[in-house]
């Protein structure tokens, strides 16, 4: 049965499993490079190997198929993981996605994945700049309290949010001379679906490289 997708969340929240995507540009827009990265394939498997993608943006990351990486944004400061299976209607839930079973996983055509670079001269914190920059953090639309903590060897903060639109999760997380700031986030539909897991799972791939 298709359930709206606010009622969905309320009720995964109050589940109490939180869990760890970015929407619009406005008053902070993300840094561009001008050269492209670099795949490489990590084993010869296409159902079980990971695939490592390098950007110049300064960072790189290990992922899985079905997921593919649409660098088309890459020059404007944003790499986004597309699942290329995602053709299908949406089917609503309130029930964390099928994991390690024989259940095709609950997905939507809109789910993504994107990490995106912004520049960050005042070196604010990974809070700082999200309380700045609520028009691209969505900070203030946040579904439940945010949890500070190490990523990727640097301070982050991470916190799901909502709006009339969509829903998503983030990770903040400065660059290393804290000159540049990331924002990873996983769009999604419905509380339950796949790209949840699989965010969470690539999040912990992540590296940063400058």
């Amino acid at each position: 049965m298709e359930v709206s997708k606010l009622f969905s969340l309320q009720a995964f929240f109050y589940s109490g499993m939180l869990s760890l995507t970015i929407v619009g540009t406005a008053h902070a827009t993300p840094s561009a490079s001008l050269q492209k990265g670099q795949m490489s394939a990590a084993g010869q498997s296409a159902n079980s190997a990971a695939k490592t993608y390098q950007s110049q943006l300064g960072f790189r990351f290990a992922f899985k198929d079905p997921y593919v990486v649409d660098k088309t944004q890459e020059g404007k400061g944003t790499i986004v993981l597309r699942n290329r299976s995602l053709t299908t209607q949406a089917v609503g839930s309130d029930q964390p996605a099928p994991v390690n079973s024989n259940v095709q996983s609950q997905s939507s055509p809109g789910d993504k994945i994107t990490i995106s670079r912004f520049d960050n001269p005042q070196r604010l914190s990974a809070r700082q700049w999200a309380e700045q920059n609520k028009t691209v953090s969505l900070f203030d639309q946040q579904q439940s309290d945010y949890r500070s903590y190490n990523f990727a060897g640097e301070p982050a903060v991470s916190y799901s949010w909502c709006t009339t639109n969509t829903c998503g999760d983030s990770i903040i997380v400065p660059s290393r001379d804290g000159r540049k700031i990331f924002v990873l986030s996983a769009f999604y539909e419905y509380p339950g679906n796949a790209v949840r897991w699989d965010f969470k799972r690539m999040a912990g791939r992540f590296q940063l490289t400058q």
